[in-house]
Formats: C-alpha cells, sequence, structure tokens
C-alpha cells in the first residue's frame, strides 16, 4: 500500500497534499467542494466481474476518477484478478483496487467491494452491460463497456446490445477513459446536452457510431503483444497513461524510455500510472517507467535527459517504432531529419481535445510538416483545460487526466495494428473534442508532402541503414 511513513513526512495531512495536487486549479478557484466531494459510485458488473476486459475497465475507471474525486466508492464483488492483471502480486481484484486508489490520493474516502446502500451517489458510472437497472434514480448513469477492437458508452435507457467477444485492451482503456470524462463532466456541473451519449468508437478505423459488426467481427484479438524494440520518449500525462494501458497487457519485446524529468505532485492528477510515494520520493518518471515495463517482463533501458541530448544517438539504434511524445525546443520538427522508423505520437489540445498521429517514413506525412512547431492548438500545460461554472460566472484550470488516457489508448491501439499488413492503409490522423459530448471522430490518412523538407529527407538513401533496419521498414513500400 506504499509508504505511508514517506508521505507523511512529505504531506503531513490532506490539506498539505491537494494544496500541491491542486495547485493550478486552486490559483483560481479556493472553493473545490462543489465537485470533489460529491459522493461517486463505480459499479461493476457483477455477472462479469471476472471477466478481463470488465477488469480493465474498472481498475482505469476508478483510478482515473480517484485523481480528482473525493469520495468514491467501487461497487464491485470480491473476485479473482485475471493473471495478465497480477503483476504488483494481488490475486483478488478489489485488493488491487484498494491498492491504485490509495496509491492515487491516500487521503481519499474511497470503499471498494460489496457495500451496503450502493444507489446513494447520484454520479454513477456503470461498467459493462446491466440491465436490471431500471429506476428513475439511475436515469442519469452512464455505462461503458469494450467488444473487439470498439470502445462502447451509453446512458441508461439507450440500446448496447453488442454481444460479447473478447476486446482489445486499447479499446477496454478507452472506454474507461470515456466513462471517467462523462462522471467528470457531470460533476463540474455541465449540462446534460454536452454530457457523453452514445459511443461506439472504433480503435481499428476509428468508425464512428456507424454499423461496426459486419467489417470487423473477424478482426484477430491478440492476447500477446509484441513490442518488438520500442522507442518511448517523453513519460508525461500521454506517455505514462501508455505504460499504464501497456502493463495491462501480456507483453514481449524490449523498450528504452526518455524523460528529463521527476515525478511532483501535480502530476498525479493526470497520470493514472504514478503515485504519490513516487511524488513524496521524486522518483525519475524514467525510474517508474522502468520498473512497470520491467514487471511485465520487457527489457527496459532508461535515459535520463532531454531529446536535444539524446535524440542524435538513439536515432542511430535499430528501434522498430519511436513514440515521439516530447516537444521540448520543437523536437517533432527535428524527428524526420534523424531518419526514424515509423513514429507514433498523441497529444492533448488547450482545450478538451486529444489527438494521435502515425507517422510511416515515405509513404505517410511527417511530423515535421504535421506538427511544425509548438502552436496555440497544443500548448501545454499537458491534459488541461478551461471548466467554465455558469453559476459562479468564472472559469479555471483543471487538470482532466481522462484526456491523456484517451490519447495514450490510440497509440496503444496503433503498437497492435503494426503487424497487420493493412496497417498503412489505416488512418493515420484522429482527434476528438470532449467538451461538448464528443459528437464526433475525425480521422483521416495523410500522406507524404513533396514540398516538406522533412518528407524529403526521409527518402535519401541512408534512412535505408538507419529507420529502414525495423521490422515495419515494409510499410514504407505500401
Amino acid at each position: 500500500m506504499g509508504n505511508k511513513l514517506d508521505l507523511l513526512r512529505r504531506w503531513p495531512d490532506a490539506g498539505a497534499f491537494y494544496a500541491q495536487r491542486d495547485h493550478r486549479t486552486q490559483l483560481e478557484v479556493q472553493e473545490l467542494r462543489r465537485y470533489v466531494h460529491a459522493p461517486v459510485e463505480i459499479h461493476v458488473c457483477g455477472e462479469l466481474a471476472d471477466d478481463v476486459t470488465i477488469q480493465r475497465m474498472s481498475l482505469l475507471a476508478s483510478n482515473l476518477t480517484a485523481r480528482w474525486s473525493r469520495n468514491l466508492r467501487v461497487v464491485v464483488p470480491d473476485v479473482a484478478l485475471a493473471s495478465p492483471l497480477r503483476i504488483h502480486g494481488e490475486h483478488r481484484l478489489v485488493e488491487r483496487l484498494r491498492r491504485e486508489l490509495f496509491e492515487a490520493n491516500p487521503f481519499g474516502a474511497f470503499s471498494v467491494g460489496h457495500l451496503a446502500d450502493p444507489a446513494s451517489a447520484s454520479l454513477r458510472l456503470r461498467i459493462g452491460p446491466q440491465d436490471n437497472v431500471q429506476s428513475r434514480s439511475h436515469e442519469c448513469d452512464y455505462f461503458v463497456d469494450a467488444v473487439g477492437w470498439t470502445a462502447l458508452g451509453w446512458r441508461s435507457g439507450q440500446a448496447s446490445s453488442r454481444g460479447r467477444r473478447p476486446a482489445t485492451t486499447p479499446a477496454a482503456a478507452l472506454a474507461a477513459a470515456i466513462g471517467a470524462a462523462d462522471l467528470f463532466k457531470r460533476a463540474i456541473g455541465h449540462p446534460p446536452e454536452d454530457w457523453l451519449g452514445r459511443v461506439a468508437w472504433s480503435t481499428w478505423d476509428h468508425a464512428f457510431n456507424s454499423d461496426l459488426e459486419s467489417g470487423q467481427v473477424n478482426l484477430a484479438i491478440p492476447t500477446a503483444v509484441d513490442l518488438g524494440n520500442l522507442l518511448i520518449a517523453g513519460i508525461g500525462a500521454v506517455g505514462s497513461a501508455l505504460l499504464y494501458i501497456l502493463s495491462l497487457m501480456q507483453l514481449q519485446g524490449t523498450a528504452t524510455v526518455l524523460d528529463n524529468d521527476h515525478v511532483d505532485a501535480t502530476n498525479l492528477n493526470r497520470s493514472p500510472l504514478f503515485t504519490a510515494e513516487d511524488a513524496a520520493l521524486a522518483r525519475r518518471k524514467t525510474e517508474v517507467a522502468q520498473h512497470i515495463l520491467e514487471l511485465v517482463g520487457i527489457r527496459t533501458e532508461a535515459v535520463y535527459g532531454a531529446w536535444h541530448d539524446h535524440g542524435e544517438r538513439l536515432s542511430r539504434e535499430p528501434f522498430d517504432a519511436w513514440v515521439s511524445l516530447t516537444n521540448e525546443h520543437g523536437a517533432w520538427a527535428e524527428v524526420p531529419f534523424q531518419l526514424p522508423p515509423v513514429v507514433l505520437h498523441g497529444t492533448t489540445t488547450s482545450g478538451w481535445g486529444i489527438a494521435f498521429g502515425r507517422h510511416i517514413p515515405r509513404v505517410e506525412d511527417c511530423t515535421a510538416c504535421r506538427l511544425p512547431q509548438p502552436h496555440a492548438e497544443f500548448r501545454g500545460p499537458c491534459a488541461e483545460a478551461r471548466i467554465d461554472l455558469s453559476a459562479e460566472r468564472q472559469a479555471y484550470r483543471a487538470s482532466l487526466p481522462f484526456l491523456s488516457t484517451a490519447s495514450a489508448a490510440l497509440i496503444a491501439a496503433e503498437l497492435l495494428k503494426l503487424r497487420s499488413p493493412s496497417a498503412s492503409s489505416l488512418p493515420n490522423a484522429v482527434c476528438a473534442d470532449f467538451r461538448n459530448g464528443l459528437p464526433a471522430v475525425i480521422s483521416r490518412r495523410l500522406k507524404a508532402n513533396p514540398q516538406c523538407r522533412g518528407c524529403q529527407t526521409l527518402d535519401y538513401p541512408l534512412w535505408v541503414q538507419r529507420g529502414g533496419r525495423g521490422q515495419y521498414a515494409n510499410l514504407s513500400t505500401a
């Protein structure tokens, strides 16, 4: 459950902890009780609680909600934890839930298990189908599930049947983020028309709220994922969320992680990976990243520093793919000139939006032409947005942990898809906005730009000896 002595040395009481964790919010709003103390409940489908997809969604949605809620109850039966989720030593789902909630917020009022009077909260998220929910007191409840490659969400009373079959971990993670988003939106007072409605988001081709059954029912659902030789540059909000999602899978391969920062309290309300103990001890983010990857059997090298300091050396390593999540000093504009293999990136906007990008050298656009500089749309801090409370006629900034997790889920899905022969024909530019209830997902496939210097550089013969050594180099001739 973490080292309580270290936590008390850093934060002698709850007020000290929240003063640091929620510092950016408190700069503009002194009274946070309006939403952080509201009773919240997450109900896990009892009949399916032992299903690994249900458990993945339950863990992540509860973790994300504990990053802001101080009064959370998770209603869940005491079932065995699925074997891929036992990496920390727990064998029961409630054990892992309790640990993660405590590690996210050691001062929160959290309850997990079979609870008396489980219908006292007006803010409820339901994990998995629960057809017996019919009373008027539950009409605002939101449900999430995942089937195949598709994340599902629906409001009480909306049709939801899609049958049950295995789901990918990224689809489950995206569904959990969507559910956590709806809880947060209701808690802070967004009007009902801006809550999340019916969602069926395919992480395979990013079809949204369409008939997904016919074209995707036969898509393979990998049980073990080979990452190959992966570089993850940047362990901030999106990078740490990606590592958490990956840790829910059975993995193979090797990885290198790069970052130049330490965990602090402000990271705790936007990252499902970092714990209060990590912040209390100011651990290096690369140290935390290396630990979680090695728990799931990935041999990992940790590189402490900035991309500007290590990018040239790392670009000479035989990586299969780069996950580029750091844009310090305009690093995204430099990436194509370092002749990389396939590059994946994800980010959050300065509002309620997320974006994902894939860049296959020679056939798709590069980071230099898509993200030439850190302009206003993608400025930091990461995973933050303005929250408007019309009743108080004021606005403030607050961390939105579900944004970075949703973006990370799209990256994780792409890591699964890269081995598919059809990967290069799927969309490589995806964006969505949660501010007005996720009305659409915009996806496109952007091709290489012959006028871009970065795209031109990737055509140099030297690329074959650098990024062209990766196992996905065949995609560059698609």
